[in-house]
């Protein structure tokens, strides 16, 4: 029974999730990309056992959707995803969710790990075709994309990255985390770090490169 509800709940997602495409082969390639997540990742289940997942899903594919028009074309780009999640990452006490289906706040599921925080843009990314970065402070030692351990409070983290790398970059994770806030607790102290990372975003991203989703742009301007 509860296999078959997981099944559910996954065919729910994948049928609202392609539906923001109209070409019937970016569809098709969206539904393989959801359940090869699923087979690597056990995506279902962690769904059921913390609802806020599928929105994280929901969130980070209606970001590709804005900005992409074909998930086809992400097999010939480079990607940085900054703060991407880990497989040790803890979430804040909730966490505001817009997606293209709606607005909602979703609530910390208790103390501690969450698979909310997993690093599911950059996996989405790979399995996808895209060649994806993944930067986080956090532990990424299992995870088949390219990744690096940095600690993203020191300026200069991303130095070891070339300049104008990357066709597209996105920051999503890091400014409303427990860790950075608790390593951060006066607001000029983050503002300043936000100000490094857009920096950095604009030394990366090629030209005509775009920023999928920016935190530290918002925040900096």
């Amino acid at each position: 029974m509860a296999a078959k509800l997981n099944d559910d709940r996954l065919d729910q997602l994948i049928e609202k999730l392609v539906s923001l495409w109209d070409d019937p082969q970016e569809r098709d390639l969206l539904t393989q990309t959801v359940l090869a997540l699923d087979v690597h990742y056990g995506l279902s289940g962690k769904m059921m056992k913390e609802p806020g997942v599928e929105e994280i899903i929901a969130q980070m594919v209606g970001r590709l959707a804005s900005t992409i028009e074909k998930l086809s074309n992400l097999g010939e780009m480079k990607i940085l995803d900054i703060a991407c999640g880990s497989n040790t990452s803890k979430a804040p006490s909730s966490v505001h969710i817009n997606t293209p289906f709606g607005e909602m706040t979703i609530s910390r599921p208790g103390k501690g790990y969450t698979a909310q925080f997993e690093p599911w843009f950059c996996r989405l990314l790979h399995e996808l075709g895209a060649e994806v970065v993944g930067v986080d402070l956090g532990d990424l030692d299992q995870e088949v994309f390219t990744h690096q351990q940095v600690d993203l409070g020191k300026v200069g983290a991303l130095d070891f990255l070339p300049d104008h790398s990357f066709d597209a970059i996105q920051d999503s994770r890091l400014f409303g985390s427990p860790e950075f806030t608790a390593q951060f607790p006066d607001y000029q102290d983050r503002m300043q770090v936000a100000q490094e990372i857009r920096r950095q975003e604009r030394r990366l991203l090629k030209a005509g490169g775009m920023i999928i989703h920016s935190d530290a742009q918002a925040l900096v301007g």
